[in-house]
Order: structure tokens, then sequence, then C-alpha cells
């Protein structure tokens, strides 16, 4: 497997993180959000005892911000799957030229 986009990667998580916020504001709009808190809730082995509110436009919109910070561990993450990608093929090279890698057998002395 080759190398990934860190920007496609961050933008993907930051997406998926904005998508999934937009999803309980939609169920906090509608009202059903704390049928399936509480449902949630019991799934987990706790005791639903907190109380939906209801929609704050302004704290809505915070919310889906936090997608942005999405982006750092999607980019992150991709910086080191890229750096791993690097090291991996720098292994192989040394195994080409006849050097001992990691999961290779040692020559013996």
């Amino acid at each position: 497997m080759g190398t990934v986009s860190a920007n496609r990667v961050g933008l993907s998580v930051a997406a998926v993180l904005a998508g999934w916020h937009a999803v309980w504001l939609a169920l906090v709009a509608s009202g059903a959000a704390q049928q399936v808190f509480d449902f949630a809730s019991r799934l987990h082995g706790m005791k639903p005892d907190a109380v939906v509110g209801t929609l704050d436009p302004g704290l809505g919109a915070l919310l889906l911000a936090t997608g942005a910070i999405g982006s750092i561990p999607g980019f992150g993450g991709a910086w080191v799957w890229n750096c791993l990608q690097r090291l991996q093929e720098g292994a192989g090279s040394a195994a080409g030229r006849g050097g001992v890698t990691a999961g290779s057998p040692r020559q013996a002395a």
C-alpha cells in the first residue's frame, strides 16, 4: 500500500465528525434525541438520568465547527501512515541489498 494524502484524510475525518454532530443536532431539533440518548445509555450499561435540552442555534453551530478539529487527528494519522510506509519501503530496499531487516531471519555469524 502506498502513501495517502494527509489533507484528504484530515478533511474526511472532519466531514465524518461534522456529519455525526449534524445528525445529533437534527435529533435534538426534532425532539427525538432524548429517546436515542436513553437507549444508548442503557445499551452501555448506564442509568439515563440526563435530560436533553432544546436546540440552541449558536451552540449548534459551535458543535458543527468541532468537525474542523477532527482534521487534526486525521492529518496526524495520515502523516504517521506515510512515515510507516516510507520506513517499510526503506526496509525493502535494504533487503534487496542483502541487509538484515525486521522480520527476516538473521544471518549466522
